[in-house]
């Protein structure tokens, strides 16, 4: 697997966490039980995505990386 598909399947499961945090945020909660379990669930999500964009972000620098030192050995 090249790097930038790495990159591309980081990237769809970041919109989709996003997409299931914004929905989680919507939620209303009932209860002291909902109210506990929508604030776990977020708190799982944001963890995940934070992951997720470091990952990406180890990624982009290791392409770029990559392109730099291939320009580099242009020369």
């Amino acid at each position: 697997m090249e790097i930038n598909e790495k990159v591309l399947e980081l990237k769809a499961e970041e919109q989709t966490l996003q997409q299931e945090l914004s929905d989680w945020k919507s939620k209303i909660p009932s209860g002291n039980m909902g109210k506990w379990h929508r604030q776990v669930k977020l708190d799982s999500i944001n963890a995940r995505l934070e992951e997720v964009q470091k990952q990406i972000h180890f990624h982009d620098s290791i392409y770029l990386s990559n392109e730099i030192y291939k320009q580099w050995n242009k020369l």
